[in-house]
């Protein structure tokens, strides 16, 4: 039985991969780690604990935003006291024990992890999460060595609405747009790695269940691990 599975496993892969790529970028939270939940209220609880109201369209508001625009965006619109790097690090202490102690891996990704690490392809991370987080989860689940880089949004400064930053992590991994395949589970990262010229496999996440036929009608093709 654990044969066939395998098989059904290594079927899978060859059907979504093209064994003529190099470069695989994998996205970190709703992608590879059932992270989202986490994260789902952090921005709610965090400006409750300074005494404001949210609004009530705060996380369709902040979705899309990297740490480091959501923290602006609390400062300007909350008008809070603490500057923008101080906002940050108060945001990540409220996740930081998460993500060293209790965030798993999603079904299936360990084992997808490998196989495509054991068939040769480059492989990087490239999460909107604090690095040495993420580099705590990871080797945690223990994945981490399967990688050769993992890059942050805060290298590049950029957003992933900004397709450059799929760009610019292939330049620094070696290779092209052209070569490569990014794993995302966001609807807006789906559409800017697609407009970097990637391939793009679409990753089923809960939290963006809404968006799922619309990953479907953009990605190269999709999987769901549930």
């Amino acid at each position: 039985m654990s044969q066939i599975i395998k098989q059904q496993h290594n079927e899978q892969i060859n059907h979504i991969i093209d064994k003529n790529k190099k470069l695989l970028i994998f996205d970190m939270d709703g992608t590879l780690l059932d992270s989202m939940g986490f994260w789902q209220n952090l921005g709610r609880r965090y400006l409750e604990s300074k005494g404001k109201a949210p609004e009530n369209n705060l996380e369709k508001i902040i979705e899309s935003m990297t740490l480091k625009e959501s923290a602006s965006y609390f400062k300007t619109k909350y008008n809070l006291e603490e500057d923008v790097e101080t906002i940050i690090k108060q945001v990540l202490d409220f996740i930081e024990d998460k993500y060293l102690n209790e965030i798993p891996l999603k079904k299936g990704a360990k084992d997808f992890l490998i196989k495509v690490h054991s068939d040769g392809y480059k492989m990087c991370i490239l999460t909107t999460s604090e690095k040495s987080q993420a580099i705590g989860a990871l080797k945690r689940t223990s994945v981490l060595d399967l990688f050769d880089a993992v890059y942050t949004d805060r290298d590049f400064d950029l957003s992933k609405k900004n397709p450059q930053i799929y760009i610019k992590t292939c330049e620094k991994m070696g290779e092209s747009p052209s070569d490569t395949v990014v794993f995302e589970d966001a609807l807006y990262a789906v559409e800017s790695a697609k407009k970097a010229q990637c391939t793009v496999i679409g990753v089923y996440d809960e939290y963006s269940k809404c968006d799922w036929q619309n990953i479907k009608n953009i990605a190269n093709s999709t999987i769901d691990w549930r």
